[in-house]
């Protein structure tokens, strides 16, 4: 059976913090909203709903939340990334991984629009076999997420998916057991999604992840060829 390394995106494959930060603040703006400690708060990472419930713990709420993430859509999205910018070596690791027979995909909390635009960008989609994201079968193409929903053998769209419903479903779509199966990610997100799926974590230091984050991964590198 090929091995399938799974590759978290912000933090892992790319520095996307400054971006990021932009098109929230730029979002938050819009929206008028006051958020005195988000540059001590805010994190690159996590899906919106779950940063706006740290950044806005009184004013969260799920309509708020809706329009925090269209927001962030038309202006992260349009920007072309432009202090975004790949780590050095991963992707040269991640070709090697490939080239050794295994299957390498992106996984990731990323809005699927975004992590597809930024693919594009940075040529991904010729080294990665696959580019996932949590909502990518409740804002998908309908034929792309039927063809996903088929594959994966599923009768039913689960819809926006946290990271450890993702992970499973990447692996039934490529029909991989835990054990042929390693996560690469740099926050607790990326590692309580591979435990709950019983498969290897790999964290790496060069993220957004704290220490304690990283002690919840099986192993810890400090440089892409340690991976």
């Amino acid at each position: 059976m090929r091995r399938l390394w799974l590759f978290d995106l912000d933090g892992t494959l790319a520095d996307t913090d400054r971006d990021i930060r932009e098109a929230w603040k730029a979002t938050l703006a819009d929206l008028s909203l006051d958020c005195p400690n988000f540059e001590r708060d805010f994190v690159a990472g996590p899906p919106i709903e779950d940063m706006a419930r740290t950044l806005l713990p009184d004013a969260y709420t799920d309509e708020l939340g809706v329009l925090l993430r269209r927001g962030f859509g038309e202006h992260y999205d349009h920007d072309g990334f432009p202090n975004t910018y790949e780590y050095p070596g991963i992707l040269d690791r991640v070709r090697e991984l490939k080239a050794s027979g295994a299957l390498v995909a992106i996984a990731t909390n990323k809005r699927y629009v975004g992590a597809r635009l930024m693919a594009e960008k940075f040529g991904w989609f010729d080294v990665f076999d696959g580019v996932f994201a949590g909502d990518m079968l409740a804002t998908g193409d309908p034929a792309e997420t039927a063809d996903i929903l088929a594959r994966a053998g599923l009768a039913e769209n689960p819809g926006k998916m946290k990271k450890p419903a993702l992970v499973a479903l990447v692996m039934r779509l490529y029909g991989v057991v835990p054990e042929f199966c390693t996560l690469v990610g740099d926050t607790k997100s990326d590692f309580i999604a591979a435990k709950e799926n019983g498969i290897h974590s790999v964290g790496v230091t060069w993220g957004y992840g704290t220490p304690s984050e990283l002690a919840l991964a099986d192993r810890v590198v400090d440089s892409p060829s340690q991976i």
